[in-house]
């Protein structure tokens, strides 16, 4: 079977760019796809996003042309959960604006790592200010004698661990994806996706 091509943008319902994104992308393969919708919405629950994804599960898309790689999700951490779902499918992403390709000849492109390992810093920063913001929260709810502690029997250091395990399964929940959108955008199981869920809300929650 062989396999398609896809050309992706997104623009906003107010926006007026959707020619540019269109022309920009004229001379590439590809069937175009379009979303307008609002940029806070997830790639993963966005309609053609989903249409992307499903491709990407069944194993029919070969590549993802795309005008910047910032149509590719909602903030830094929807981005990358995208790119590492591409890259673990060894589905080609094309950024026509910097001219670079993730995968050359099949194997993955150095200088494109190199931004997408940038990116995964900044995720990870992300994701500690997120921690501290948890903590600046305990504090808070201590100060109006709000804050109950953790129930007997109930493992913190555990909750951290698998959090920190499974980070862009995290990523995706912070970032309000659905169950088995995370399931597939990061490749693992549902029943791991709730699991990490459920720690990371009860971690959030009980805010210790």
């Amino acid at each position: 079977m062989e396999k398609k091509i896809f050309k992706y943008a997104r623009i906003s319902t107010s926006e007026q760019n959707e020619a540019r994104q269109v022309e920009a992308l004229k001379d590439y393969p590809g069937e175009m796809l379009i979303d307008k919708i609002s940029g806070k919405i997830p790639f993963a629950e966005r309609p053609e996003g989903k249409k992307i994804i499903g491709s990407v599960n069944e194993k029919s898309i070969s590549e993802l042309i795309v005008l910047d790689v910032d149509r590719l999700g909602r903030n830094t951490l929807d981005i990358m959960a995208t790119l590492q779902l591409m890259k673990d499918h060894k589905i080609c992403v094309t950024v026509h604006r910097y001219g670079l390709k993730s995968f050359v000849d099949g194997k993955p492109n150095p200088t494109f790592e190199l931004i997408s390992n940038i990116m995964s810093t900044l995720a990870q920063i992300e994701i500690e200010r997120t921690k501290e913001r948890q903590k600046e929260g305990i504090i808070q709810a201590k100060q109006r004698g709000a804050y109950k502690g953790r129930p007997k029997g109930s493992k913190n250091k555990d909750s951290i661990s698998l959090i920190d395990k499974y980070p862009m399964v995290t990523i995706c929940i912070r970032n309000n994806m659905s169950i088995n959108d995370t399931a597939t955008a990061t490749g693992k199981s549902r029943s791991t996706v709730k699991r990490v869920r459920k720690e990371f809300f009860d971690l959030l929650n009980r805010k210790d």
